[in-house]
């Protein structure tokens, strides 16, 4: 097993395509399998000619990608610049699987993959009942990956499956054989105020938070909380939403964190990014720098070693808008894994596990662990 991951920032795609491939070739020694590529969004009208080249380079492999607001390659992060990055890797003993997927499909993998990368587009595919369908059918197995970003409206984003170019739906490749996959979330928030029930839901809508108002449990938050919390409920809370009846204390790595997204006055509820049920635990939260470092370390501190490569899925929210500088996430995971291949994206939403089970996270970082089977 031979992993290699590349970076190339320039205004061109043929440029940089010229680059990746210039720097491939050096890393290299054998033809590569899987080719995970992403394009940031100066570069999406020549996405084409980008996977053009490399499928003309290497046509036996099988290529899965995302447009990204940013991409990570070769450990660098590079946040709002024309580049492209690319994870390569030459996968002896490993079957790979790629598919185009719909909303509403059923995962339709032959044999009994041990890992599943998906990126989707987040106007027309919903990737929960899909990975709760994923952990149905093969249980056990390790989904990462991202929801692509880079564009603002649908149809605005990329997705690559060798040659082709989507904007809508989805495209995943599953990985089976002789591998090993291990994946951990770092989350970039911390609470504030307890944890509750949800009491009452209906759709995306939040009614009563332990028999309260959601709107209520908001204000006194407010009213409790120092000026400078209160300017960030204001303008920038999210909710983390854990399994029905579980603790959150109990259980922290099961949470998903999401967004509020609306207001209902006249039935003082909110109204949050996914589909709620009964008796979920609930939690509001602000995104944290000190918080996202350490969740970080804690992540990285669980992941075992060695490492063949690590893919890095990060919210399009971390990078220099959280950290206030470059490199922060890739140079802990650097740290963690010296020497390793880092490659991956910002993106608008995170896949990776919600404790036992699979789950899309926001404002998180997802680290996924490749190595031979022992």
């Amino acid at each position: 097993m031979k992993w290699a991951s590349v970076l190339a920032r320039d205004p061109s795609g043929e440029s940089a395509v010229t680059r990746v491939l210039e720097l491939l070739d050096a890393e290299l020694d054998a033809a590569p399998d899987l080719l995970l590529v992403f394009v940031s969004a100066g570069l999406l009208k020549e996405a084409p000619v980008v996977l053009a080249r490399l499928r003309e380079r290497f046509p036996d492999a099988t290529l899965v990608g995302c447009s990204g607001s940013g991409v990570i390659g070769a450990a660098r992060e590079a946040e709002g610049v024309p580049a492209v990055a690319v994870v390569a890797a030459a996968l002896p003993g490993v079957r790979l699987e790629a598919r185009v997927l719909r909303d509403g499909d059923r995962p339709a993998f032959t044999g009994s993959p041990k890992a599943v990368v998906l990126f989707a587009d987040p106007f027309s595919f919903k990737p929960e009942p899909w990975l709760e369908r994923l952990d149905q059918a093969f249980p056990g197995v390790v989904a990462v990956g991202s929801l692509a970003s880079g564009g603002s409206s649908p149809g605005g984003h990329r997705l690559f499956l060798d040659e082709r170019v989507f904007t809508s739906g989805a495209v995943g490749v599953a990985l089976s054989g002789a591998l090993e996959v291990e994946a951990v979330v770092a989350q970039g928030c911390r609470p504030v105020g307890p944890p509750m029930f949800a009491t009452a839901v209906e759709g995306h809508l939040l009614l009563e938070l332990d028999g309260r108002s959601p709107i209520d449990v908001m204000q006194r938050l407010h009213a409790a909380s120092s000026p400078d919390v209160q300017e960030r409920l204001r303008h920038g809370a999210l909710v983390a939403v854990g399994p029905k009846a579980a603790g959150v204390e109990q259980d922290a790595s099961a949470l998903v964190v999401r967004k509020l997204v609306g207001v209902e006055p006249s039935r003082r509820a909110v109204a949050v990014s996914s589909t709620l049920e009964p008796l979920q635990v609930v939690q509001f939260m602000l995104r944290d720098r000190d918080a996202a470092a350490a969740a970080m370390r804690l992540a990285l501190a669980k992941a075992t070693a060695p490492a063949a490569a690590v893919l890095l899925f990060s919210c399009a929210n971390r990078g220099r808008a959280l950290f206030g500088s470059a490199d922060h996430d890739t140079a802990a995971v650097a740290a963690r894994y010296p020497g390793t291949p880092i490659g991956g994206l910002f993106g608008n939403g995170e896949l990776g596990p919600a404790g036992k089970r699979s789950g899309l996270h926001g404002a998180s970082s997802v680290i996924a662990v490749f190595r031979p089977a022992h």
